[in-house]
């Protein structure tokens, strides 16, 4: 009976004979993707050079994820965490292969925009809809993403703590209005974006 409890709790989306043909279209889709992913990667590298693991660990990884997340789970966790790494590994792939002539350390924001960009499918593929704790979370994730982005790969010419201190009012500025406009979506979509009442991060406290 315990293992028929875990069972049950792990399987959220019933599988029918319908759903297990869908779960292996979805299994070839992904998987295609991968091995074209994988192909082209195959195909940059030189001779001498050595196969860059950390990015196709990264995409396997993202791939496994999503799939459990959508034939299996019905998680938004899960499919943010499969859709993170999945977008890290595209990241970390052009960084490996000197396709954007940056480093590590100059495209770290872009993880940020990957993780952002990340929580907008994942909150709709689980309610249907968009929520707050989804939305305004993954907005400063992609703004600050982008900011930050700006400075690491010289873009803007001076360094970010100059710009901090010559400007450091306007992020007052900038958070004031934030919380201005939170404010009347929330009261003019009060039944679209419920703000305490819907936002629970426990899934089984949604209907």
């Amino acid at each position: 009976m315990e293992n028929d409890s875990r069972k049950q709790r792990f399987f959220k989306i019933p599988q029918t004979k319908h759903n297990v043909r869908l779960n292996i279209m979805l299994a070839l889709g992904l998987l295609l993707v991968l091995i074209g992913i994988f192909i082209k990667v195959g195909m940059s590298v030189q001779e001498n050079s050595i196969f860059a693991w950390r990015p196709v660990l990264l995409l396997f990884s993202g791939v496994v994820c999503l799939f459990f997340a959508f034939a299996f789970m019905r998680s938004g966790f899960v499919a943010y965490l499969g859709l993170f790494l999945f977008l890290s590994g595209i990241i970390v792939l052009l960084i490996e292969f000197q396709i954007l002539p940056f480093s590590y350390a100059e495209m770290w924001p872009s993880f940020l925009i990957a993780s952002g960009l990340a929580l907008f499918p994942a909150g709709l593929y689980r309610l249907k809809r968009l929520r707050t704790i989804y939305l305004f979370p993954a907005i400063s994730m992609i703004v600050l993403g982008m900011f930050f982005q700006l400075f690491s790969t010289h873009i803007i010419p001076i360094s970010f703590k100059e710009f901090v201190t010559r400007w450091w009012p306007f992020f007052l500025i900038g958070i004031g209005i934030a919380l201005v406009v939170i404010f009347v979506v929330q009261q003019i979509n009060a039944k679209d974006f419920p703000y305490l009442e819907d936002d629970s991060l426990v899934d089984g406290d949604e209907n």
